[in-house]
């Protein structure tokens, strides 16, 4: 399962983000690390950006970037 599919309200844990590249670094400078649990917020009316929370603070991740994350429930 991927950020991506989480619906509102729905919490998971990440098991697997890009940490090699420089997309990876900057999600986990912003919180997204393996084990952190992160909850979706709120859907745009599009779908895309959503917006998490994280490790008490909030982010908004394209659909496409979110896909990149893979989490369990």
């Amino acid at each position: 399962m991927f950020l991506s599919d989480l619906k509102e309200n729905q919490s998971a844990v990440i098991v697997l983000s890009e940490n090699e590249s420089a997309f990876g670094r900057r999600l986990c400078d912003m919180g997204f690390c393996e084990g952190e649990r992160v909850l979706c917020v709120k859907r745009s009316v599009f779908g895309s950006p959503v917006l998490y929370r994280v490790k008490d603070s909030n982010a908004a991740l394209r659909k496409a970037d979110a896909k990149r994350i893979e989490v369990i429930l």
